[in-house]
């Protein structure tokens, strides 16, 4: 899965062998709406978040969900237009949303997206969308979803919600605009070629106003959403049509690729490994952001459970270490990223024993590391915002900080350096670096190089800032 920018110019890109549709969007083209401030301190130009941006990111874990007809295809990660999957393959004899949101709460995770239609077609709900074939015209029902499967009646997205809900945990769809091979579409337009089994034929203007009817049901029917997804984009003709539709039915949810379409955009994060790179900025287009950006437009790194980028579930697939995972926390979350590991059911429609075991100790590691902080007996910040100093009341052990920006007012440190006063030292004027860094954002984690030390102090300094600047958290912790 690959996940890209809508913009647009149509594109086609080839990743790894397989062909994704995104748009190239021109940066000026939303520049005169782009949310910022002119800062009094230096002049420079600071991008500004929206409050459902903020509140975003403060969530800080997200689980993608992919269960859909993909899962019962072998030997593919995904359908592959070679046929559509028979409807018959599509049941999940033990469906249990309760059971995939008990293991979001083990993980942590406070969001989570579901794919409600993937390449297949399928849709995961019941539809009163009709459409003509052509060239008959006759009228058709979309046949190609959970109603027509061995478990009709069941709605999974209305159950995903329900279970969500009791937990607490904020919802959202994964919807594919650019790919159904039920319908005989590839980079979001309708093939001319020999149909292959279980394939329709249908005119364009048909196709793009099934997708128009489908989001808006999945806009209207389930509440806010709080994440939309956009795999690969959506064509042109498509652009102001989506626009108008969001601003209508989820003008307060965070859109992936939804750039040019929403006042809340986030950013793919540019791979499928769950690495950011350090630095990572809460502006720019692309990969790991831009410091001088107009625009604010935070990251998202999504990644796999199971290797070698598995998303659906499969089986005798492998999965990723414990010790791989906390390195992926780690240099997401840690590097101002949103991590959204993929949450994958299997074909009973509950998650494995072994997988919800992993996601658990991934959580458990999270908790026990980051949950507490060391207190200190003393804290003070200089009047400029650009010292903050914490003093223990005895000697402490610690191997990593945490520092968290406030960027209601945009993000606005440039650098920063921490020390720290070692308890065995004899010159309490003498500080040993530790850490130091660019991006704060929303959460920079610090792995000390020098691994654990005794202290009695650490001091936080904000080398360089286009503006004053306030912190959410500085906090030292010792992690196994």
């Amino acid at each position: 899965m690959h996940r890209l920018f809508a913009v647009l110019l149509v594109l086609v890109a080839v990743t790894n062998g397989r062909l994704s549709v995104y748009h190239r969007h021109q940066k000026h083209l939303s520049l005169r709406s782009a949310r910022h401030r002119i800062s009094p301190l230096t002049g420079v130009r600071i991008a500004l978040p929206t409050p459902e941006q903020l509140e975003w990111q403060a969530q800080e874990i997200g689980v993608l969900i992919h269960f859909n007809m993909a899962t019962y295809v072998d030997d593919h990660d995904g359908c592959t237009g070679d046929m559509v999957p028979s409807i018959s393959l599509f049941n999940p004899y033990k469906l249990s949303t309760n059971n995939w949101a008990q293991t979001m709460i083990d993980l942590g995770a406070k969001y989570a997206v579901l794919v409600a239609k993937h390449a297949c077609g399928f849709l995961m709900a019941p539809t009163n969308v009709t459409f003509p074939l052509s060239p008959s015209g006759r009228i058709i029902p979309y046949n190609y979803t959970v109603d027509y499967s061995p478990v009709k009646g069941v709605n999974v997205l209305d159950n995903f919600v329900k279970s969500c809900n009791k937990q607490n945990i904020r919802h959202g769809f994964y919807y594919t605009v650019v790919n159904n091979d039920y319908l005989n579409v590839k980079q979001g337009l309708v093939q001319n070629t020999t149909l292959k089994k279980g394939q329709l034929n249908i005119t364009q203007q048909t196709y793009d106003s099934i997708v128009l009817q489908q989001l808006r049901e999945l806009w209207t029917n389930y509440g806010k959403l709080d994440e939309i997804w956009f795999d690969g984009g959506y064509t042109a003709e498509l652009h102001d049509s989506v626009a108008a539709l969001v601003n209508e039915l989820q003008a307060d949810s965070i859109i992936f690729g939804g750039y040019g379409v929403t006042r809340n955009p986030i950013r793919w994060i540019g791979n499928e490994f769950g690495h950011a790179p350090d630095p990572t900025w809460s502006t720019g287009l692309e990969g790991g952001g831009d410091p001088n950006s107009p625009i604010f437009i935070p990251a998202e790194c999504d990644t796999t459970l199971q290797q070698f980028d598995r998303w659906f579930w499969g089986p005798h697939v492998l999965l990723r270490s414990l010790t791989e995972l906390i390195d992926v926390y780690h240099r997401s979350v840690g590097h101002n990223c949103m991590l959204m590991i993929d949450l994958t059911p299997d074909r009973t429609g509950l998650i494995p024993s072994a997988y919800a075991r992993r996601y658990k100790e991934l959580g458990d590691f999270i908790r026990a590391c980051y949950g507490t902080s060391v207190v200190p007996i003393y804290r003070n910040s200089s009047a400029d915002g650009r010292i903050h100093f914490q003093v223990f009341d005895s000697p402490v052990t610690v191997d990593r900080s945490v520092v968290q920006e406030d960027q209601t007012l945009g993000q606005v440190i440039r650098a920063y350096s921490i020390d720290v006063q070692l308890a065995d030292s004899s010159n309490k004027d003498q500080w040993k670096s530790v850490a130091s860094g660019t991006s704060i954002g929303n959460k920079k984690i610090d792995l000390w190089q020098a691994g654990s030390q005794m202290i009695t102090a650490a001091r936080l300094n904000i080398t360089e800032t286009v503006d004053v600047s306030v912190l959410k958290a500085f906090t030292v912790h010792l992690c196994s």
